[in-house]
């Protein structure tokens, strides 16, 4: 074990002194709290509750008081590092191993989460990235079912991927209808269109549908929006065709 590390969980065990405070602020990790922060969540886990005295426990009742929420008295004030120094010594020195592995198992889990979140690209950045690499987009052609709906399709054949994007697509509600696409494949049935998922709407404003294609489409030549059923349908009567989006 490192010195940064023994000190650190020193302190958040049994305290540190000044020559070892001095130490650990000299190395730049007296900042740290994520060791006190471990030890003070294992302690409070493993706190020994007392029952309450049923003299108390019947003036508690009689008032009514919310004492469920309360924080107990013994702790009221304290910081997290002060809690976890109540532990007795013993137990303590037992729990340091398992405090190194917490504490550095949470801040690999903090590091990972943040990483995740960088790494994985919005909706509009992935749109934005098939355009780049050569995806294919067309303006959708309303309807008299939403005559002021606005917006495209990106669609990209090599990476059978894509997206719409629509402005003032009325909401749905889901209980009772959902959006469909349909993908129509010029070399396929065209009374079969390739189902390209449901969805739902939420806002007036700009909103980014992922398309989810059942299956592989060679050609696409025509892109249809009908609203449906929950959970869609197989075939699509089009009894409510919204937008369109046609290849030129």
């Amino acid at each position: 074990m490192s010195r940064d590390v023994e000190l650190l969980a020193d302190r958040a065990l049994v305290g540190l002194d000044d020559d070892e405070a001095n130490e650990l602020r000299a190395l730049g990790r007296d900042d740290d709290e994520s060791y006190d922060l471990a030890a003070a969540a294992i302690d409070l886990a493993t706190l020994s509750i007392q029952p309450m005295p049923a003299g108390l426990a019947e003036r508690v009742i009689a008032a009514r008081a919310p004492v469920s929420m309360k924080i107990p008295t013994t702790l009221a004030g304290w910081s997290m590092p002060q809690i976890a120094k109540q532990a007795p010594e013993k137990r303590r020195r037992r729990m340091a191993p398992w405090l190194a592995a917490a504490a550095t198992a949470a801040i690999v889990i903090v590091g990972l989460s943040w990483w995740l979140l960088r790494a994985t690209p919005s909706l509009s950045d992935d749109r934005a990235d098939l355009l780049a690499g050569g995806a294919t987009r067309i303006d959708w052609k309303a309807t008299p079912e939403a005559s002021t709906t606005t917006g495209d399709v990106v669609w990209s054949a090599s990476a059978q991927r894509g997206y719409m994007r629509f402005v003032g697509l009325t909401p749905n509600d889901p209980a009772k209808t959902q959006y469909q696409l349909w993908i129509f494949d010029k070399t396929r049935d065209q009374a079969f269109p390739v189902d390209g998922g449901v969805f739902d709407v939420t806002s007036t404003g700009e909103v980014i549908v992922p398309i989810a294609a059942k299956l592989h489409v060679d050609d696409a030549t025509l892109f249809a929006v009908t609203v449906e059923r929950p959970g869609g349908v197989v075939v699509s009567k089009r009894e409510h065709v919204v937008v369109m989006a046609a290849r030129s």
